[in-house]
Order: C-alpha cells, then structure tokens, then sequence
C-alpha cells in the first residue's frame, strides 16, 4: 500500500503546478481591476456605508430604527474588520474585495487541512482547494473579489471546524477545550454571515451520533459564544439589531428552488465522489459527518434561492461540501482504494478526476473569453463613464438617492435609500411613506438609476418605488454610465 501510494503522489507535482498556474489565470483579472470604480454588485455600496458606519466614520447607526429607507440585515462582525482595513485604505469597497479574495483562499487551504485532518493525501487535499477556487472563479465569479462578507463568514466557520478535526493527537481535558473553540469560533463566523448553517447542523448531527462528550462540549462553546456575542451586539444595538438581522422583510418565490437545483446539480461531478465514503471507511465516523454535510449544504441552497436578491453565495457551502468529498475520494484512489469488481484505481482516479472537471472544462471555451475580452474589458471600457457619472453626482448639491449605491459612495454622498431592500419591505407591507414623504416635499435632489430604459417604454428595475419618484422627478438626463433624474 505504502509503494502505491508514493508511486501515484509522484506525479502529483505536475498537475498541482498546472492547477496553481490555472489559478492564477483565472484570478488575474480579478486583481487587476480590484481597485476599479466599476461596482461589481449593487452590495458593494450597501456594505460600504455600514462599513463606515460601524468605525464611525459616518454618524448613521449601524442598524437603523424603523421607518428609515436604509436597512441592515446582516450580523455586524463584517462591518468592523471591512471597516478597519477601509480607514487604512481610505476605500471601503477595496478593503472588502481584498478581504473577501483573501477569505476565498483561505477557505480553499482550510479545506485543504480539513482533508488532511480526515486522512486524505496531499494530493486530494491539493486538489479539493484547487476544486473550490476553480469552481468559484468559473460558476461564482461575480463573488470572487466582491465586497461582501459571505466568503469571510465561510472561512471563519470552516477555522472553527477545523479545530474540531484536527485534533494533534489530544485526548481528555485538550480535546475538550478544542471542541469547546471549534463550537465558539463557528458561532462566532455566524457574527459575519448568517446563512452558512449546513456544516454547524452536520456538525452537531455527527457529535450526537459519535461522540457525546465532544458534543456537549462543542455545544457548551456555540452557547458562550452565542450568549456573549449576543448579548454584546444587543447591548450595542438595542432591538434594532434583532429587528434587523431577524425580522427583515423578503418576497420569497417556490420557483427559486429550480435555480437552486440548477446550481446543486452543476456540482454533481463532484458529488459523484460520495460514492466511495462507504468504502474508505474513515475514522471517527467522518464518513456520515461529510454525507451529512453534503446533504444539508445542497438542500441549504435549494432553499435560500426561494428568496428575492439571494444569488450564487447561498451555494457556497454546498461547493465546500462537494470538494471535501472530491478530495477524499481522490486520496482514497491515490492509494490503490478497492473499487468495483476488477476495476483498478488508477484509470478509476483518473475518471474521477474528470468527472469533478468536466463541467469546468466544458464551460472554458466560453468564460474564458468572457473573462478576459468581455468582464475586464467592459470594466476597463466603462471606467471612464462611471467616473463621469461619480463626478456629476458629487457636484450635486444636496442628497442624492443611487440605485447603485457605491456611485454615490465614491461620490461621498450620504445613504439615503437601499433600492433593493426598501423595494422588499414596500412589495411586504405595502407601505411606502418615507419615500412618498421625501418626494413630496423634495427632500432629496436628484435619484441615480442604473437600469437601463428608454423611451417609449421605460423599463425601471424598481417599477414601484421609480413610479412614486416619475410623479415628481421627470427630468431624465444620460450622464456617464447612469440617469440622473430630477424635478
């Protein structure tokens, strides 16, 4: 067993180069432009201002009370390292790229240990970090380089998992206490993003049905850890906080789910690999915590889709998941795992290797020309226009409302409507007053739209709040790469 194994890691080096190299050339035009004034999604703006908010570079609370056309339904962990790296930087949209590029590796290397902790080879563990960040950068890439929190919270809540799993060799009072960190450290990723629930559940799941000790213990830190941050964040806050993150308003749609399956089903590839978790036969009963994981991480993103404004981030953990499995299921063909009748493990590893890229390799011919003749260019092309639009705005005198809020970002306007999220609490209560107050009584300047319409039918991404603003504001000019419309 020994000699297989070394025999097929010795050509591991070639193929890990090639991976690195991919890599690189998927992730270059990500950091070539990651300082662009070019948003690259209507949150970067959104997470921006609370950014500042929560230094106190703007004197807004970080979670507004009712009646306000700005909202905050996110934990608040995100804000204050976005936030620090921001005033460093004097950019809060490029601190939150950097942080959240940086948070994508680091959960490919985490996932990489995670691996080893399991019992996998280098090989399978280089190949399941590999896995994530291709996958990422090919099916995801809007979110590679994004502000947004969702992969700082992924990577912190697979931190703390990885203090569960790997362990040193401790037993007694130091297993204990690590399970008792792994429990706190994955509440506290929860502070960052709320929505990555799948491997807590199987986590928990898999410490009830194998280890009772640990389970009490990893338990007894998730309640520390939630009864301290908890409280802390209320004593902060106050209700608004729980109102807020809690009680947010969001239109939900059953057809959702088929976007949902749609992702789930572009990583059946890999979840092929769970074919072989019966016969690897792993220690600790890893094998039910990974099948688990997989399952309730794919049934997560089937579900979170239903909702209005959540995109490819809710598939996140499933992806995690599914390259957990690849990478075991690699390291167990590396080797010479038993297969099927007389198949040998070799052309069967090769075949699995294919099936975890072939749906990469089928899309290349189309992204990668996308990636670098139609995303870069188009940033690198519309760059000018949008500094044109930021100028115009900052020369407004008085409030300036932006569909896209990191024009009026860059343009150091004030927030003074989130678009997306005020558009689902009206659509929710049907109340629509504060803006109908702020138009009425012309209180805000000018609105900034980035949908674009024309006449005669003029086609506004957020019909029913652009019909209350058309009543007053019925100038329309071009400016850049937005409308500026006034009254």
């Amino acid at each position: 067993m020994n000699s297989k194994k070394r025999e097929m890691d010795a050509g591991s080096p070639v193929w890990l180069l090639f991976g690195i190299c991919f890599v690189v050339v998927l992730l270059a035009p990500h950091v070539a432009f990651i300082a662009s004034h070019v948003s690259l999604s209507s949150n970067e703006g959104w997470n921006a201002y609370l950014a500042r908010r929560a230094v106190g570079l703007d004197h807004a609370p970080l979670y507004p009370p009712a009646g306000q056309m700005v909202f905050n339904n996110y934990p608040p962990s995100s804000f204050y390292v976005v936030g620090l790296l921001g005033w460093l930087l004097g950019d809060m949209i490029l601190a939150g790229r950097i942080i959240s590029l940086l948070a994508l590796l680091v959960c490919a290397a985490t996932l990489g240990r995670i691996v080893r902790a399991m019992g996998g080879t280098r090989g399978g563990a280089w190949f399941a970090a590999l896995l994530v960040i291709i996958y990422s950068a090919v099916f995801y890439s809007d979110y590679v380089g994004m502000d947004d929190p969702q992969w700082l919270g992924q990577a912190i809540v697979m931190l703390g998992f990885l203090l569960l799993v790997d362990s040193g060799g401790e037993a007694g009072r130091g297993m204990t206490l690590r399970a008792m960190a792994a429990g706190f450290v994955m509440v506290a990723g929860l502070t960052f993003k709320h929505n990555i629930l799948a491997l807590p559940a199987a986590t928990f799941v898999w410490l009830v049905l194998t280890d009772w000790r640990r389970a009490i213990a990893w338990l007894s830190g998730c309640l520390l850890a939630f009864c301290l941050l908890g409280g802390l964040f209320y004593a902060a806050f106050g209700p608004d906080f729980v109102h807020g993150v809690f009680g947010h308003k969001r239109l939900f749609h059953v057809h959702g789910m088929l976007k949902g399956m749609g992702n789930v089903l572009g990583l059946a590839g890999m979840g092929v690999s769970c074919l072989f978790l019966r016969r690897m036969r792993l220690a600790h009963g890893y094998g039910l915590l990974v099948g688990v994981y997989l399952f309730l991480a794919a049934a997560s993103a089937i579900v979170q889709r239903m909702g209005m404004g959540v995109s490819h981030n809710a598939c996140f953990e499933a992806l995690v998941a599914a390259a957990l499995c690849a990478g075991l299921a690699v390291s167990y063909l590396m080797r010479g795992g038993k297969t099927w009748g007389t198949l040998p493990p070799r052309p069967v590893l090769a075949g699995v290797v294919g099936l975890n890229l072939l749906p990469v390799v089928v899309s290349l011919p189309a992204y990668l020309p996308y990636l670098y003749h139609t995303s870069a260019a188009d940033i690198a092309a519309h760059e000018g226009a949008w500094n044109e639009t930021i100028a115009a705005v900052h020369a407004i005198d008085g409030k300036v409302a932006c569909e896209t809020l990191a024009l009026c970002y860059w343009a150091a306007k004030p927030a003074v409507i989130d678009f997306f999220n005020y558009s689902q609490h009206v659509a929710v209560t049907h109340d629509a007053t504060a803006l109908q107050q702020a138009v009425d009584h012309h209180g805000i300047a000018a609105f900034v739209s980035s949908s674009r319409f024309g006449p005669p039918a003029e086609i506004w991404e957020f019909s029913d709040l652009w019909r209350i603003v058309r009543a007053r504001y019925t100038h329309v000019r071009e400016q850049g790469a937005a409308y500026i419309v006034t009254p």
